[in-house]
């Protein structure tokens, strides 16, 4: 994904900040803001929020519900087929491929009539750890 042409297409502007915050985001899977806050010191709160809400506006970044009351996103990457299970114990979360899952879902849609446009599947558990 490039975040320069993606920015400039929506006539926003590319800062030093906004290509920071994306290279972190690439190279951490899930987040939520106050992943950013510390690890961003230097940049204002409102500078974090708003530039949350711009790469989700832009598709750049998807709202995850993790069964908590922290908002937590990732990288909305269209080429990747996973979901994520949580354990209800140790709140781990672990990624597994659903492309065939994913298939099922958008031909039984198809079949339907209906049209897609976000979806997120997630299975709770408790893992080998806490059993």
């Amino acid at each position: 994904m490039k975040l320069e042409k993606i920015l400039k297409e929506n006539w926003c502007r590319v800062t030093k900040e906004r290509l920071g915050i994306f290279d972190y985001i690439q190279d951490n899977h899930l987040f939520n803001a106050n992943d950013l806050i510390t690890k961003f010191d230097y940049i204002g709160r409102a500078s974090i929020f708003r530039t949350i809400n711009l790469f989700l506006d832009n598709w750049i970044i998807r709202r995850i519900n993790i069964w908590n009351k922290i908002e937590t996103y990732e990288i909305n990457d269209d080429n990747c087929s996973h979901e994520h299970m949580k354990c209800k114990k140790c709140n781990s979360i672990i990624n597994f491929d659903s492309e065939s899952i994913c298939k099922n879902i958008f031909e039984k849609a198809d079949e339907l009539w209906f049209s897609i446009s976000e979806h997120s599947i997630w299975v709770l558990w408790v893992c080998k750890s806490c059993k």
